[in-house]
């Protein structure tokens, strides 16, 4: 493989977040905090409400995603809409912001033995956008990966990698990582705080999944590793939903914005599962007569009674709370009360 992806070059915004970075400390401050996992970073006002009506202090920012497209390349870079220029500059300068990139398994093995030229484009790269996009506040960088045991000393060293090329950029970032839930088994990746994802905590793929997103039953197994485990860690939970799609129990992908309630497109089954009746066209592929799709919410019992679980674990250890992800549709259907009682800690 001759290249790993071309370092984005551009020129430097007034307002850099060299400048306006958070302090750096050991572990970052207790904060509500939300992702935004849009390929454009543009709050709306209902974005905004939420974000001021729960004191949001902090936004773990999706950047970018790496993936392997014959070689490892940057892919959907975030882009910031130029109304939201003012946000950061007005309402959102005192919010701190954590860039995140998303990392594909097939690209981390990909990359085996050329992790620290990758870290080197990943920090480079990171730091430009910020600096371009006037990004406030930056003070941590996250690295989103769902590695296993066969690629646990790439992401290692991935991540080991970035924090000397972050040093070697001036940049005083902590370091954090997602920590999926098998994860909390293995050995701790080394960097400076951890996000446990407490979603997608099923098999998404399975026909048979009652709620792939989030489940008690799901989570309890893993729960014991949490007192332990030795990285300090923030914990996310999901406020969004989907539909999947099968055929003949083999999962075919996500499908968005299907009227499952159309009697004449739709069969409702058990367990939020719909059978399409017909040939129904969708997007550019047709969905088959007899194609299953199920519907998948976050219920907010079923989030509350996974975190409840989980808070039993941490009582002792201060954390945040984050909420996957920033999109007013999904939380539009909380209550504000509710959010505030998912965003609260025992501490």
């Amino acid at each position: 493989m001759k290249h790993i992806f071309p370092i984005l070059i551009v020129s430097l915004a007034a307002w850099s977040c060299a400048e306006n970075r958070a302090p750096q400390s050991a572990v970052h401050n207790e904060e509500n905090a939300v992702y935004y996992w849009k390929t454009v970073f543009h709050p709306d006002s209902a974005d905004m409400a939420f974000i001021k009506r729960h004191d949001v202090g902090r936004v773990y920012l999706r950047m970018f995603d790496i993936l392997l497209d014959g070689e490892v390349i940057p892919n959907a870079s975030v882009k910031v809409n130029m109304e939201a220029y003012r946000l950061l500059t007005d309402s959102l300068s005192n919010k701190e912001f954590v860039p995140v990139v998303y990392i594909t398994l097939d690209a981390l093995k990909a990359v085996k033995g050329q992790e620290g030229e990758l870290a080197s484009k990943i920090a480079t790269r990171v730091r430009n956008m910020c600096e371009y996009n006037a990004l406030p506040n930056v003070g941590e960088l996250q690295l989103d990966c769902d590695w296993t045991a066969t690629t646990e000393s790439s992401f290692f060293s991935l991540c080991d990698s970035v924090k000397q090329s972050l040093a070697s950029l001036g940049l005083p970032w902590r370091l954090s990582s997602t920590i999926r839930l098998h994860q909390l088994m293995r050995k701790v990746p080394p960097v400076d705080n951890g996000v446990l994802m407490v979603y997608n905590t099923g098999s998404f793929d399975n026909p048979d999944a009652e709620n792939s997103i989030i489940s008690l039953a799901d989570v309890e197994p893993y729960v014991k590793h949490l007192s332990n485990y030795p990285l300090h860690l923030d914990v996310a939970y999901p406020t969004y939903s989907w539909q999947l799609l099968f055929r003949k129990r083999q999962f075919l992908g996500l499908v968005n914005g299907l009227n499952l309630a159309d009697s004449t497109q739709f069969t409702q089954g058990g367990n939020h599962v719909y059978s399409a009746r017909r040939d129904i066209p969708y997007n550019n592929r047709i969905i088959r007569a007899g194609d299953m799709v199920r519907q998948e919410t976050s219920p907010y019992n079923d989030i509350l009674a996974v975190k409840n679980c989980i808070e039993r674990q941490l009582i002792d250890r201060p954390h945040s709370n984050i909420l996957y992800h920033l999109d007013s549709k999904n939380l539009s259907k909380y209550m504000a009360d509710e959010i505030d009682n998912l965003y609260s800690t025992n501490h």
